[in-house]
């Protein structure tokens, strides 16, 4: 490992060994789990300097969005140094053989730099400037970011799926953590038994719910790619989370998103899938197990979530705010918008009506927040990037890691339609989304169902071969055979064959 992966590495455990230190006073469990980290993460073979430090940062990103104080504290600053760490890191990696990236890929990265330059330049005219300022400046970095592992990081499927195998593990033992708090602080028994949401080590359930929705699918294509049954043990405790957390979102995402996995491979696997579904519940029925299941206080809770929420509408206010939110924003400043990351501070101020003045300060949209922040400057740079994931869900192969992947991105599309993450920097959401569909729009060969990672490299020769089909070798397949050979070799080789 060169000098700047051993700075890194001890840059990493000195700031592991701090964050396990302050937190064990106060929060034992917490520390404890940080010590599990530290124990798998050592378990890891292989495993280079640049993921480490991607390790730092997701632990990182994840404490920044915790409910615990001191988390808070130590890791505000340090994750867009870790971000920026990893940004240094990719362009001190040797250059990779010079390939031609996809168009597509192309314009997803032009579009998210636009859309942070335009962010940061906001500050000239938006409502909080300061605020603005530095939530620009870590978009960029979110940008640089992807940009850098698309185009030095990644060479190869293998580095870019071992990259979000490392993710995969901090995200899961994030959850693992929130289930080890939540026992030991009676959240969990509350959420089982009354009708609280639990939320374990972050900051609200849907925080929660959001990131279990991440890694279930994450999980997924980790599974797929290695083949390796414990790989999925993390989707568990992200399971058990999602439904303590009552997300209606994220369930609905994860549900959905699996569906259209299931309906890209063709309507037999949803026929078969709904088949089961529908045995598993008669026999369940015949068993009487039906009453026992829905009588449980927190199913009873997650059906009132979905059939009649606190006696208020099913979206709990937010078609309102959205309606508030475009009113707002079209009636003012409808070219530039308020200036980005302005939300919290504007919705504050502004008193538009009884759901603003009751202190709710999130849109609950990421595009409608994007264009309360930018406004229709933005509008061609969100389409963009919106085109571009669509293109993954549509066109990419969903065969082996790829099916988790693509999952992860239909979800994520859907999770944004009632949350605002998709263009915050403090938190795991956007750099695991974007992460994936970059990683499909780059390298979107497919393992094949059977013959594993062999597809890769028939796909790999087949993007390589010249259009018109001739070999670039005399061993390239059949057909160079085939033309290498003199006339009477062919002859003699077909009176063999048919002898």
């Amino acid at each position: 490992m060169n000098r700047l992966g051993q700075v890194g590495l001890v840059a990493g455990a000195a700031c592991l060994v701090v964050v396990t230190t302050v937190v064990s006073v106060n929060m034992p469990l917490v520390a404890a789990g940080v010590v599990l980290l530290l124990l798998l993460l050592a378990l890891c073979r292989r495993v280079d300097g640049w993921r480490w430090l991607l390790a730092l940062t997701m632990a990182l990103l994840v404490c920044a969005s915790s409910d615990i104080p001191a988390l808070v504290e130590i890791s505000f600053y340090p994750r867009y140094a870790a971000v920026a760490g990893l940004i240094v890191w990719g362009l001190c990696l040797p250059a990779p053989t010079p390939a031609r990236t996809a168009p597509w890929s192309r314009v997803f990265i032009g579009a998210l730099w636009t859309v942070a330059a335009l962010a940061t330049l906001s500050t000239t005219w938006s409502v909080v400037p300061s605020e603005t300022f530095q939530r620009g400046v870590a978009l960029l970095l979110l940008a640089a970011l992807v940009h850098v592992v698309v185009r030095r990081r990644w060479s190869d499927r293998k580095t870019m799926l071992a990259d979000l195998r490392m993710v995969y593990l901090v995200l899961s033992l994030s959850t693992v953590s929130s289930l080890v708090l939540g026992l030991g602080n009676g959240t969990v028994a509350a959420a089982l038994s009354s009708s609280h949401r639990f939320q374990g080590l972050y900051n609200n359930p849907n925080m929660l719910g959001i990131v279990c929705a991440l890694t279930i699918p994450l999980g997924w294509a980790v599974y797929r790619q290695y083949r390796r049954w414990p790989m999925l043990l993390g989707t568990a405790p992200a399971a058990a989370g999602l439904l303590l957390s009552q997300s209606r979102t994220g369930l609905v995402a994860v549900l959905v998103g699996a569906a259209w996995i299931m309906l890209r491979h063709g309507v037999a696997p949803l026929l078969r899938m709904a088949s089961a579904a529908t045995a598993a519940l008669l026999l369940a029925y015949l068993l009487d197990l039906l009453p026992v299941i829905f009588r449980a206080p927190w199913m009873q809770r997650m059906v009132l979530r979905f059939t009649d929420p606190e006696g208020a509408d099913l979206s709990n206010g937010r078609t309102q705010m959205w309606q508030a939110t475009v009113d707002l924003w079209w009636q003012n400043r409808p070219t530039l918008g308020f200036g980005y990351a302005s939300r919290n501070h504007l919705l504050e101020l502004a008193g538009y009506d009884e759901f603003f003045g009751a202190g709710v300060s999130v849109v609950h949209n990421s595009y409608l927040q994007l264009l309360l922040e930018l406004g229709l400057t933005a509008a061609i740079p969100l389409v963009l990037l919106l085109l571009a994931a669509g293109r993954v869900a549509l066109r990419v192969p969903v065969h082996g890691a790829n099916s988790g992947l693509v999952w992860l991105v239909v979800s994520g599309l859907l999770i944004q339609l009632t949350e605002s993450a998709m263009f915050g920097t403090g938190q795991t959401y956007p750099y695991v989304f974007w992460f994936a569909v970059a990683a499909l729009l780059h390298l979107p060969a497919a393992d094949g169902p059977e013959r594993g990672g062999e597809a890769d490299a028939d796909a790999s020769r087949q993007a390589n071969a010249p259009a018109n089909g001739v070999p670039s070798g005399p061993m390239s397949g059949p057909v160079g055979r085939g033309h290498d050979r003199s006339p009477v070799t062919n002859v003699l080789t077909r009176a063999r064959q048919a002898r």
